[in-house]
C-alpha cells in the first residue's frame, strides 16, 4: 500500500500498534499487525544506523543547560524502545536522559495522557513540574491532557502538525535554553 506523506503525519506520535491497526481497517489489509510492526521496525532501526543523522541545531546545548541546572529529563516517546535507543545511540545523546519510556507500555497511546503520567510518576514528579517538548499534534494533545506545559517544536520531518495548543511554539532550538523552560512552565 502506498500512503502519501501527507496522511501519514496524521499517525504521528501513535503507537505501532494503533497505527498498524488503522493501517490493517483503511487499507482491508490481510497482514498480521504484529508482522507489519517487526517489519517496520527493523526497517526504521536499519536506516537510522545507516543514515548520516546528527542532532538538530541547538538541542545538545538545550540539553546541556537543563542538566547544568540539575534538572530531570526524560523520552516519553510512542516509539519501540528499540527505535528510540537506536535513534539516541546514534546521535549521541542517551546520556543525557535520566528516563526512556515508550508508550508501548501504557494502556492508550498519545493523544491520551497516559505516556506523560507514568514518565512523570516514574521521575517522582507531579504534573505542574513537567515540561513536554513535542513535535506532534498528539503529544501536544497528550501534554495538555497530562496538565504539563507544553513547548511545540515545529520539527520538518514531521510534516505540518497543528501545535496550537502548546503553551509556545519555535522552530529552532538555538532560541531557548533551561531558563525558558522553566519560565514556561510556570505559566
Amino acid at each position: 500500500v502506498e500512503v502519501p506523506v501527507e496522511e501519514m503525519t496524521a499517525y504521528a506520535g501513535t503507537t505501532n500498534q494503533l497505527r498498524f491497526e488503522l493501517f490493517k481497517e483503511r487499507y482491508h489489509l490481510d497482514a498480521d499487525v504484529a508482522d507489519m510492526i517487526r517489519e517496520r521496525e527493523a526497517t526504521m532501526i536499519r536506516l537510522v544506523r545507516e543514515s548520516d543523522a546528527v542532532p538538530t541545531e541547538g538541542s545538545v546545548a538545550l540539553l546541556e543547560s537543563i542538566k547544568a541546572d540539575g534538572l530531570k529529563t526524560a523520552v516519553a516517546s510512542s516509539s519501540s524502545y528499540p527505535f528510540i535507543y537506536a535513534v539516541l545511540e546514534k546521535l549521541g545523546i542517551l546520556s543525557y536522559f535520566d528516563l526512556i519510556f515508550s508508550g508501548e507500555d501504557v494502556k492508550n497511546g498519545k493523544p491520551a495522557p497516559d505516556v506523560f503520567l507514568e514518565t512523570c510518576e516514574k521521575l517522582q514528579e507531579t504534573p505542574e513540574t513537567c515540561v513536554v517538548i513535542e513535535d506532534s499534534a498528539n503529544g501536544v494533545l497528550a501534554a495538555v491532557r497530562a496538565g504539563m506545559a507544553c513547548l511545540g517544536y515545529q520539527n520538518p520531518t514531521s510534516g505540518e502538525q497543528d501545535l496550537s495548543k502548546a503553551n509556545a511554539v519555535i522552530d529552532d532550538f538555538r532560541t531557548i535554553d533551561a531558563d525558558f523552560l522553566i519560565r514556561l512552565g510556570k505559566c
